[in-house]
């Protein structure tokens, strides 16, 4: 008995070391080089537009981007390295759950109403509207993501659930959507250079401007109205409204779907970490698509309302995948697929619609007829826009709320 308490007593030679704790490494390296990397992206960026337009040539607007995106970067770097010191500690993850969102709320709509104002005024300093730009964005994902954790009442997975989404979508969602769309723009528009779409006055003037680092667009909306001639403008609505969607919503989800393979995850857990890699892929838009600006307040409800929509597809796929993993009902992933590119590509195309009616209003505002028919146009586009987004909203909350408990 001695000898067996001994032997027993001491450790087998046939134990395997854990993997925790490399791939723990791993994250901590990858997270510090992907902070280091954003940084230095953004002072690069900084660098190169002052040393082209001369001291002060820096605006406001740019500046405030590449604040946003080194702060994207530390968020990013700051999830991985968590999760590396979480693993190399062997600290079993937390269940994901929320509390005081009045809190976090409360800090946004400050931040929302300070900016607004803010960007109103003349002669304020970069140093108050750049972090005032910066955290707004950034806390746009959290919030909705605050929301579904209270819904799920910590039943849907962990807070570690929560940072790998956030990563996938940031990173490799819209890594590999962007990749894919510039493919698919540049096919575009060889076919339309070659079929002699685009005016050749244009053609003329928008390399040389390209290369003097000016916009290729013309500033007078009137000529921009004759370069969107009916077939560019049936392209580009098939492009946003059908390609864009049909790529997200592939790209947007796919660590979900290749962690699904051995993740085996629950219904919850699956919705969760769509979610979360819907808001990963909503962090990463929202950096590179606002500018501080006077239209700024209204940027940041926009983005709001697309964040939301981000976060409801990624759930929805999120939760197909989880039924596909299941194997009960793997049908559910390619109908949930179909409905998520339909509710997107329903959102930007009422966007497109309205940005093109409000630039014909503008054209015309000459004639009241037009000027009339333009506005009607807008604010009906618009409404359809706010009663879509108060739709998805309201999916979102009632999929946490019954998946939370179990139903």
């Amino acid at each position: 008995m001695k000898v067996e308490s001994a032997i027993s007593s001491q450790p087998s030679s046939q134990e395997r070391p854990s993997p925790s704790k490399p791939i723990g490494l791993i994250g901590i390296i990858a997270g510090a080089g992907i902070a280091a990397t954003g940084l230095t992206g953004a002072a690069l960026s900084l660098v190169g537009i002052q040393t082209t337009s001369g001291i002060g040539g820096i605006s406001t607007a740019f500046l405030s981007q590449a604040a946003t995106i080194g702060a994207l970067a530390l968020i990013l770097g700051g999830i991985l390295v968590a999760e590396g010191l979480r693993l190399r500690r062997g600290v079993p993850p937390a269940p994901f759950r929320t509390q005081r969102l009045w809190l976090l709320w409360a800090v946004f709509l400050t931040l929302w109403v300070t900016g607004t104002v803010l960007s109103f005024l003349d002669g304020i300093p970069s140093y108050l509207t750049v972090p005032v730009h910066a955290l707004t964005l950034m806390l746009l994902p959290l919030l909705i993501l605050s929301v579904v954790g209270w819904t799920l009442q910590g039943r849907g997975g962990s807070w570690s659930d929560v940072g790998n989404g956030l990563i996938s979508g940031a990173v490799l969602g819209t890594s590999m959507a962007a990749a894919a769309e510039i493919t698919l723009l540049a096919l575009v528009a060889f076919l339309l250079l070659a079929t002699g779409a685009f005016p050749q006055e244009w053609l003329q003037q928008a390399p040389q401007a390209l290369i003097s680092g000016e916009s290729p667009l013309p500033a007078e909306i009137d000529t921009l109205l004759e370069l969107l001639n009916p077939t560019i403008v049936l392209i580009g609505l098939a492009f946003i409204g059908g390609a864009v969607p049909l790529i997200e919503e592939v790209t947007k989800t796919l660590g979900v779907g290749l962690a699904g393979l051995w993740l085996r995850p629950s219904p919850a857990r699956a919705f969760l970490l769509g979610v979360a890699s819907g808001a990963g892929f909503a962090l990463a838009e929202n950096a590179l698509n606002v500018a501080y600006g006077p239209a700024w307040g209204v940027g940041i409800g926009v983005r709001l309302a697309a964040t939301v929509m981000h976060c409801a597809t990624g759930g929805l796929m999120g939760w197909g995948w989880g039924q596909w993993w299941a194997g009960r009902r793997p049908w559910r992933l390619p109908l949930a697929f179909i409905t998520a590119v339909a509710i997107h590509g329903l959102w930007n195309t009422i966007a497109v619609g309205m940005a093109l009616s409000g630039l014909t209003t503008l054209a015309r505002a000459d004639q009241p007829v037009w000027v009339a028919l333009g506005g009607l146009l807008t604010l009906a586009l618009g409404t359809l826009e706010v009663l879509l987004a108060v739709a998805v909203t309201a999916a979102l909350l009632w999929t946490g709320y019954r998946l939370g408990r179990g139903e």
